[in-house]
């Protein structure tokens, strides 16, 4: 939230552009400074706005800022009601997860599940170029989002489409070049191929270096991509060629698929704690798709209990009070020894589950999995934070 205030108002007191070091692609810029142009109006009409606490923006401020996520939270529910998915889009719309992401951090992953679920939506109707479009938009906002055009570029190679194909292609490259022509103009090139592309996919290179969820339970920072790394992402394209030799329409491959996409980039990628929000909408849809009662219950108890987890492992609850990170109140539920493997461990058993629940035949959900995820936190906490395992092996 500080850095978004930051260049919104380096922008509007002297005009200021530059997307050098901007810490993401250029359209959640965009959205923002028609957002913040009414802010900065009230402003010079007198509005007088207040810093509580710590936060690193003003209160009103904070809300503008956070406007078009809150929006796009809004967006994708009209989308899906307005398809006869309401059951759906009342999931996502109260899910506590994407609720706080939003509202409360203010990340912009809502952004991009919107045009995400909006290129599906497109696509179930057999529209594949404006599905195209939406998603070429969708990854251009966050990477994520060209997982579900690949493939569809990858059906027209298998189908030898290949006008559509080049029509596809052509498509992207022209939505690229337009989003990112102030990087490409302004000398970014380089931080955004180090600083997103080779962080996104987990490889060997990136800017930053944190944890994956083997790293956090090891005790060590994100070394590099591991040889099986290529495995796991090389067996979503491969499966969904399998599957749309079979079947006439992408629609649910492709929507299978990027499930599955997320959850890996989830285990084996420098994921983000707002990553788990990816296969949130999707696992909804392919619920309803399918009629798979257990997955659309259980997509929403994943937001329940990532909520919680990100919550309590990653910031802690000091950051939504008053901006601090890292500030424990609910002791000892955070900031106790051996938190990141707790997150990690927990995590992991969340997205295998969810996996299950989208591969294998429909089941009905059962409260008996909250308590299976339960007792795998409470095991974690018990060898990790009380027996201190991790400092046995050095695990911080």
């Amino acid at each position: 939230m500080g850095i978004w205030g930051y260049y919104q108002r380096i922008f509007y007191s002297s005009g200021t552009l530059d997307f050098r070091y901007f810490p993401t692609l250029p359209v959640i810029y965009y959205l923002q400074l028609v957002a913040y142009s009414f802010y900065t109006a009230l402003v010079d009409l007198g509005l007088r706005d207040t810093l509580l606490f710590y936060h690193t923006t003003y209160a009103i401020e904070g809300v503008f800022l956070k406007l078009p996520m809150i929006l796009a939270d809004l967006g994708v529910f009209l989308l899906l009601a307005r398809t006869s998915k309401l059951l759906t889009a009342t999931l996502y719309f109260l899910n506590p997860f994407m609720i706080y992401l939003s509202a409360a951090w203010g990340t912009y992953d809502s952004i991009m599940i919107f045009f995400l679920v909006a290129g599906f939506l497109t696509l179930e109707r057999n529209r594949s170029l404006l599905a195209t479009t939406l998603f070429a938009v969708s990854g251009l906002v966050k990477l994520f989002g060209l997982v579900p055009l690949l493939l569809l570029l990858l059906e027209s190679i298998v189908r030898r489409r290949y006008r559509v194909f080049f029509f596809q292609l052509g498509l992207f490259g022209l939505i690229s070049l337009v989003v990112l022509a102030p990087i490409v103009f302004q000398g970014g090139v380089q931080t955004f191929f180090i600083g997103f592309a080779l962080r996104f996919f987990g490889l060997s290179g990136a800017q930053t270096r944190t944890w994956n969820f083997f790293a956090a339970i090891q005790g060590t920072r994100y070394g590099g991509a591991p040889p099986f790394i290529w495995l796991a992402y090389i067996s979503v394209p491969i499966a969904f060629v399998l599957q749309i030799r079979k079947i006439r329409s992408a629609f649910l491959p492709v929507l299978q698929l990027s499930v599955i996409g997320a959850v890996l980039l989830n285990i084996f990628s420098q994921a983000e704690p707002q990553w788990l929000s990816w296969p949130i909408p999707l696992a909804l849809m392919y619920a309803a798709a399918t009629k798979r009662e257990g997955l659309r219950f259980f997509a929403y108890s994943f937001g329940v209990m990532a909520t919680f987890l990100v919550m309590t492992l990653t910031q802690g609850t000091g950051y939504l009070l008053f901006g601090l990170l890292f500030t424990t109140y609910l002791a000892p539920l955070e900031g106790f020894a051996g938190t990141l493997p707790v997150y990690a461990l927990t995590t992991l058993s969340l997205l295998l589950l969810l996996i299950g629940y989208v591969v294998v035949k429909p089941v009905k959900f059962r409260f008996e999995v909250v308590g299976l995820i339960l007792i795998i936190y409470c095991q974690a906490y018990f060898w990790f934070s009380i027996v201190g395992i991790g400092r046995m092996l050095g695990v911080t």
